[in-house]
């Protein structure tokens, strides 16, 4: 027969080996739910940087689909539509870069807000300038486009948020 010592001894490593395999089971649930919030958030930060990196595509050629326009429009002596539709390129520039400063800070919004309303300012002023003063309304244009050009850089570069 079996003593009551001994079939305590092995009620107690059964509660004990119950104890070990909850407790592994619980470390694992707590590991899988780390991971899958880690993977979604992983997965949410590719999406941003998916769009941004579209958003910026579509901003840079605006860009110079405007630059284009102007100089082709300023060298040919401009009309009335043609400074429409610079003021059409101009508005669907600001509003790509409206959406794209979203994932930046305030700094950056305020870089695309002045570079939407100087090609606006470009737009208005168009049509038969000297050479010299049209490319000295460009060459803030330029630079800040430079800037806004270094945020799609950090972007595609991972920087992003």
């Amino acid at each position: 027969m079996v003593s009551s010592t001994e079939t305590r001894a092995g009620t107690s490593r059964l509660a004990l080996v119950s104890v070990v395999i909850a407790l592994f089971s619980l470390g694992a649930s707590v590991f899988q739910s780390v991971n899958y919030l880690h993977s979604i958030d992983n997965m949410q930060r590719n999406i941003l940087r998916t769009e941004s990196l579209r958003t910026c595509r579509d901003l840079i050629d605006t860009f110079f689909r405007f630059r284009l326009k102007a100089e082709v429009a300023n060298a040919a002596g401009a009309v009335a539509m043609d400074g429409v539709e610079l003021k059409a390129i101009a508005y669907q520039f600001g509003a790509l870069g409206t959406f794209l400063a979203n994932f930046h800070a305030e700094v950056a919004r305020q870089r695309y807000t002045a570079l939407s309303w100087q090609l606006n300012t470009i737009a208005e002023k168009i049509g038969g300038m000297p050479r010299e003063e049209f490319e000295k309304l460009f060459a803030e244009a330029d630079r800040q486009f430079g800037a806004i050009n270094e945020d799609c850089v950090k972007a595609a570069t991972g920087h992003l948020l």
